[in-house]
């Protein structure tokens, strides 16, 4: 994997689950990280572990759904650091319900983070991006984006349209030096998909679905995205890649 040494990684969603583990791989490989979420006191004390490792990393706080939020929250990055080199797209929300269950706000806040505000994440880094004349961008889309599952009706369309959103800005910005993927994780053991796990009837659904046998680890999702970002995948964009033990291709 490459050294990632000078460089600065702003990863969303970066205080817990594959987020967190994606944080401490970039740092690992020497780059400075931006821990983003709306739990600042979670940012915090995330980056004081980092800091006492003898790792850079740093906290922001942005409500993802918010678009005001996230202007000032990029300018605050490119103020203290000149530059970002690479952005990870972690942060997401699910609520699980029938679809007959589903209400407008719901949908607006599921929405509003996983697709609105993914893209408009994409956007503000872009333009910084783009002024530089280099960048990665790393979005994560779902199993969901390819297959539905129950009670998953509204995550499921917004995580497809992460996918779209990949493209689109791939074929935009390969001229302008940046490189935009987007990754497709199965179930993995994180605090959002805990309960999924902890249910016996889906653990066993999972586990007998999946070739792997078993849930993925946010470490191994983590690696990937760390591949997509280094220069050893300087000539992917704009693809998805499914990392599910096996599940897409039974």
């Amino acid at each position: 994997m490459d050294d990632f040494s000078g460089q600065v990684v702003l990863v969303t969603g970066g205080s817990k689950g594959i987020g967190r583990s994606t944080v401490h791989k970039f740092c690992e490989r020497g780059a400075r990280c931006v821990v983003v979420s709306r739990h600042i006191d979670e940012c915090e004390e995330y980056v004081r572990e980092l800091t006492r490792e003898g790792w850079a990393a740093e906290a922001e706080a942005a409500d993802i759904g918010k678009i005001d939020d996230i202007k000032k929250m990029v300018s605050s990055v490119v103020a203290r650091n000149g530059k970002i080199d690479v952005l990870v797209n972690s942060a997401a929300v699910n609520i699980r319900k029938q679809a007959i269950d589903y209400t407008e706000d719901d949908w607006n806040y599921i929405e509003g983070i996983n697709l609105k505000g993914l893209f408009f994440c994409c956007v503000e880094v872009g333009k910084v991006m783009l002024a530089q004349g280099h960048g990665a961008v790393v979005n994560l889309a779902s199993l969901q984006s390819h297959i539905v599952l129950q009670e998953r009706c509204i995550y499921a369309a917004t995580k497809g349209g992460v996918c779209q959103i990949t493209k689109g800005l791939a074929n935009e910005w390969a001229k302008g030096g940046i490189r935009v993927n987007s990754i497709s994780p199965g179930f993995v053991s994180t605090p959002m998909v805990k309960p999924v796990l902890d249910n016996p009837y889906w653990r066993n659904l999972i586990d007998s679905r999946t070739p792997m046998g078993r849930a993925g680890t946010p470490e191994e999702i983590a690696d990937l995205i760390l591949f997509l970002a280094s220069s050893s995948a300087a000539y992917i964009t704009g693809t998805d890649v499914a990392i599910d033990g096996g599940w897409l291709a039974t």
